[in-house]
């Protein structure tokens, strides 16, 4: 397998089946007709920002899948390789010491899974323990808080108007479930089938729609976006592909090992699946998909959007061996990702001159830099 199309399927997520027959979403998410030429990421993008994180290379991440942003914060989680979270000054920069004690004392946790910034309070969940901790930052630095203990295991979670949602650890009959604000079950949702095989990487996104927050769920089989901030499934949106929507799954009856995955991949080759939106700000979005077992990239605005065969991506942003810089989010319509120095091929023909050279001239001796663009208004 080559070094591309396995960091694709590192990067995509197996998530749920919707909820009990939703009516109508709030919009349609319409895959755009494919270009087949050789592109660019550069020429697709606008607003381009390079910046250093700055501080104490031991409160630096060097890896990244999710970020977060509030009025005073922004925190970067990393639950892959040293499974912690960093916060950064919004203003300065600055890293910002979070007291996370890992171990497996009673006031210590394992590991951290996944966390959720609301506010001023810093919400990490230790999937071990069966913890959500929340760290309060109303006073200039972060205090530990008392630790809310779960009534099931968690692998990812988001916030909620009551409480929290999250998807289930292995063993449960239900995937998705809605927890009161003392880690209780409300209620739960979705078999825990096949499509649920693989843990995923960001099934929940914050997005402002005008003055509210909404919480985003979204699957890499099921072709709809289910909003769930209001403590109950609700279909938000549709994926729609040369002029119809796609299907949802109807045979998710495999037995839940790579066997049976393998299996149930192949009842959807000729149809999009294996989606993995990598950012989803108000009328524009970063969408992957799969199709005949190739890897097709959607960049789409209010205006105009494109779809790119993932082969025919030349990756003169971050230039670091990736077809697509690996995106953790968004500050609202901008898409953000981090780009290690050591993973920087500077022999690449279009690194000369491209704004990252500029930011490594400026700032030789940094070793993570946080990279921002918006999408092209073609």
């Amino acid at each position: 397998m080559s070094k591309k199309l396995l960091f694709l399927y590192l990067i995509l997520f197996i998530s749920f089946c919707s909820c009990n027959n939703p009516e109508k979403g709030e919009m349609d998410i319409i895959i755009p007709p494919e270009n087949l030429g050789k592109t660019g990421l550069s020429s697709l993008v606008d607003n381009i920002q390079i910046a250093p994180l700055r501080g104490d290379p031991n409160l630096l991440p060097l890896e990244a899948d999710r970020v977060d942003f509030s009025k005073q914060l922004m925190v970067i989680g990393d639950f892959t390789f040293s499974q912690n979270v960093y916060a950064f000054e919004n203003t300065s920069g600055k890293a910002i010491n979070i007291p996370v004690k890992k171990g497996d004392g009673p006031n210590e946790i394992h590991a951290i899974n996944d966390f959720w910034l609301d506010s001023t309070i810093l919400y990490v969940l230790d999937g071990v323990k069966r913890n959500i901790v929340p760290f309060d930052y109303s006073t200039g630095s972060f205090k530990q808080l008392e630790k809310i203990k779960l009534e099931l295991p968690l692998r990812r979670f988001a916030k909620t108007k009551s409480g929290f949602v999250g998807l289930t650890g292995g063993g449960q009959d239900s995937a998705l479930v809605f927890l009161d604000q003392f880690g209780n079950l409300i209620s739960s949702h979705l078999p825990n089938s096949i499509e649920f095989l693989l843990v995923p990487t960001n099934p929940f996104h914050k997005m402002m729609k005008g003055n509210e927050t909404l919480v985003l769920f979204h699957s890499s089989f099921n072709p709809e976006i289910i909003r769930v901030d209001n403590g109950k499934p609700e279909l938000y949106s549709t994926i729609s592909y040369e002029g119809e929507k796609v299907k949802k799954p109807q045979n998710i009856n495999f037995k839940k090992n790579q066997e049976g995955f393998n299996q149930f991949r192949e009842t959807l080759i000729n149809q999009p699946s294996l989606f993995n939106l990598m950012g989803f700000a108000p009328e524009q979005f970063i969408l992957l998909f799969f199709i005949q077992d190739s890897a097709r990239l959607v960049l789409s605005n209010s205006v105009k959007g494109n779809t790119f065969r993932i082969e025919n991506l030349i990756n003169d942003l971050s230039f670091d061996q990736q077809p697509f810089p690996k995106i953790i989010g968004t500050n609202g319509p901008r898409f953000l990702a981090l780009i290690a120095s050591d993973q920087i091929n500077k022999e690449d023909l279009n690194f000369p001159g491209s704004e990252l050279e500029k930011a490594l001239k400026a700032y030789p001796d940094t070793p993570v830099f946080l990279l921002e663009f918006e999408l092209k208004t073609f």
